[in-house]
């Protein structure tokens, strides 16, 4: 039996549900299943719920779910990430559930010592660390929080504004969490329905209520950082909507927990502007993008004369810059955005980029 301060860990069996979203996901399902099937936490329900897919994953999944007793597959519409988790959710049996992402990886223990820490310190959430590489490198680098045993929502509050919300490559993801079910439906949370960027959002929620949290400083998960063919980098028509939509919710839990930091601001309007530069930069001139020039120097032109976009621009990069994209936001520049992106596509591809 081990300990964490003192207490020893129970050794208890609840159910874990495991919830899987698969959308189009044919080359890394199997494997992907294999790192949940491998834990050596045993009691499991393995729920994959296929949102729509249009390529292999579904006759994958059926094919496992015949091979494993414990795997369940729901096959639905396309309605995005967020909706087939809200789905993952609302069939789960577990006493406690987690959030898998079949293109990454985890250690075969992660279930296993959460299950641990849930029951010995009865907490409503574990929050751990993980390993990130990008998908063109093996190096891995590994992101750890410092142990905390959260007692109260100002505790929380504090480790929050003090290391959560500046981790390295971010901590907003639902996999690097380990959540009791029952407080999930206690107040009824569900994830938005953005085809992106919906696990931050889903964990403010959470935070506004929540009192007891183990902050664990080992890290169980195995990230990948991919540059290409992964949602955040594929074309979204409604893309500005999105980042808008969570930059409304980070204002209103900035508001709602009174977090009063300027830090924390500070970050809130550095990532809308981040997301306004790759709306700009990257999605409208996406190879998937149908617009016509007209239309995007239209759309360029609403985005960028947008009250919010031009008072956090303002706040956000308030420093001389050398990035011609930048210098273009900053000043309202279409005509010279509509040039100036294309050439850098065009260098990037010359010099192999």
């Amino acid at each position: 039996m081990k300990k964490i301060k003192g207490k020893q860990l129970s050794e208890e069996n609840p159910l874990v549900t495991v919830a899987i979203a698969a959308y189009n996901v044919e080359k890394f399902l199997e494997k992907g299943i294999a790192s949940v099937q491998k834990q050596t936490y045993k009691n499991l329900e393995i729920l994959i719920v296929d949102d729509g897919s249009t390529d292999l994953t579904p006759l994958l999944c059926d094919k496992m779910a015949k091979e494993d007793s414990r795997i369940r597959v729901i096959h639905k519409e396309n309605g995005g990430l967020g909706s087939a988790r809200n789905m993952g959710i609302e069939l789960a049996h577990g006493e406690f559930i987690y959030f898998f992402d079949v293109d990454d990886s985890m250690e075969l223990n992660l279930i296993e010592n959460n299950v641990k820490y849930m029951k010995s310190l009865n907490v409503d959430l574990v929050i751990f660390g993980y390993y990130a590489r990008y998908n063109n490198s093996d190096i891995e680098e590994a992101i750890c929080l410092s142990e905390r045993y959260v007692k109260t929502n100002e505790e929380l509050k504090k480790a929050y504004v003090e290391e959560l919300l500046f981790l390295k490559h971010g901590n907003g993801f639902a996999w690097n969490k380990f959540y009791r079910k029952k407080f999930i439906d206690q107040y009824g949370f569900r994830f938005g329905n953005q085809r992106i960027q919906q696990d931050e959002p889903f964990n403010m929620q959470l935070y506004l209520k929540l009192k007891k949290v183990y902050i664990c400083p080992k890290a169980y998960y195995h990230y990948v950082i991919y540059d290409k063919g992964n949602a955040g980098s594929r074309y979204l028509e409604n893309k500005f909507d999105i980042i808008t939509d969570v930059y409304h919710c980070f204002m209103k839990f900035y508001k709602t927990w009174d977090l009063n930091e300027k830090n924390v601001l500070d970050y809130i309007y550095n990532r809308y502007a981040s997301g306004i530069y790759d709306v700009i930069s990257t999605n409208l001139f996406h190879n998937d993008c149908k617009l016509g020039k007209a239309e995007k120097y239209k759309l360029m032109h609403q985005i960028l004369n947008n009250y919010e976009v031009i008072r956090c621009i303002k706040k956000a990069w308030n420093k001389p810059t050398l990035d011609p994209v930048v210098f273009g936001i900053k000043h309202q520049m279409c005509l010279f955005l509509m040039i100036v992106i294309p050439m850098k596509k065009v260098v990037k591809r010359f010099l192999g980029k």
